[in-house]
């Protein structure tokens, strides 16, 4: 049996980030891009609870057939655990036209930068998150890969 045998996921936190709407930056370099501006959110969860800061951005790359590349770059304040640098990077993709109930595609990979007094593991370890948006709120389910 293979080592990729023992890959697994644990849910550690839900985050609700209030964004505002995404400012067009046309085409550069041959591909559309927009830039979204983080306003803040939440962080619930069973590992820790906070806040998303204010200041954060996601920079998306539009493609041709309405595939969006994104990277979004972010602050939690986790309280006395401290302050966490987020970096997600992901895809989202539009749903499939015949099934108009389901949520778009909407996968990405996060790393964290986190103190190492408190959340050490969180700079060592490999994240996944899953998400959908609702008017000016991201919804992200993160996950860490086992």
């Amino acid at each position: 049996m293979s080592q990729a045998s023992n890959i697994g996921l644990r849910s550690i936190a839900n985050l609700e980030i209030d964004v505002v709407p995404p400012v067009m930056l046309g085409e550069l370099n041959g591909t559309e891009r927009r830039f979204v501006s983080i306003k803040g959110g939440s962080v619930t969860g069973p590992l820790f609870n906070g806040t998303i800061l204010l200041g954060g951005s996601d920079i998306q790359l539009v493609r041709a057939n309405g595939t969006i590349e994104l990277v979004a770059r972010y602050a939690l304040d986790l309280g006395p655990l401290g302050t966490v640098l987020v970096e997600n990077t992901g895809v989202r993709r539009v749903a499939d036209a015949a099934d108009i109930n389901e949520r778009p595609y909407f996968r990405g990979v996060m790393r964290f930068e986190a103190p190492r007094a408190t959340l050490g593991w969180l700079n060592d370890t490999i994240f996944v998150t899953t998400g959908y948006r609702e008017g000016g709120i991201v919804y992200l389910e993160v996950f860490e890969v086992l």
